[in-house]
């Protein structure tokens, strides 16, 4: 079996999460830095103006989410909340998650593992959810990150929006989502075929 190959370099995301630390989030000028350095480092992939904010809750975690890249091996999302949230990151057994903090703070611990204190990301850190781990989190309010996923990221969707749907009975978030799910599809389709 071939092992698979990956468009998306972590490291380039995370250099672009330290380049724009410093800047205020208040305002949106951390996201707009964020998503055009994301859009110069990976200029075939992600649109320098990308769609609208989708309310998300996945796990209990409540916050807004930005599509920024979406493939069946791949993802790209920037996730972030004002005012805080808690809950559960996930268990994904065939992808792994990597969390590039821009602002804010996130308090996090593994659930089955022998260490019983907290770990902390703080802006300009990175952190790596493996295939089939799962964690406690605490996202700090005015904490914003991007969310780069890799592995059969199809099997995500699913606690992306069963919470969102079927707790929070919040469907027009699950209509938005599936609008900027097939807007980044046509997006890529139309690269593909130039």
């Amino acid at each position: 079996m071939r092992p698979m190959t990956y468009r998306i370099d972590p490291d380039v995301l995370h250099a672009v999460a330290k380049q724009v630390i410093d800047l205020p989030s208040d305002d949106g000028e951390l996201i707009t830095r964020a998503i055009e350095r994301l859009a110069e480092a990976y200029p075939d992939l992600i649109d320098p103006e990308p769609g609208r904010w989708v309310g998300s809750r996945a796990g209990g975690i409540l916050g807004k989410v930005r599509f920024l890249y979406f493939s069946p091996r791949e993802y790209i999302v920037i996730f972030g909340t004002p005012t805080g949230t808690q809950g559960f990151s996930g268990r994904y057994k065939r992808v792994e998650i990597h969390k590039f903090l821009m602002a804010g703070r996130i308090d996090f611990y593994d659930l089955e593992s022998d260490d019983t204190g907290a770990r902390t990301l703080l802006p300009g850190d990175h952190s790596v959810t493996e295939k089939g781990h799962a964690r406690g989190m605490t996202i700090h309010p005015g904490s914003w990150h991007i969310e780069y996923g890799r592995g059969a990221v199809v099997t995500t969707l699913p606690f992306a929006m069963v919470d969102t749907l079927l707790v929070s009975l919040e469907f027009e978030s699950v209509r938005r989502s599936s609008v900027e799910f097939a807007r980044l599809v046509r997006r890529r389709s139309r690269r593909r075929t130039r």
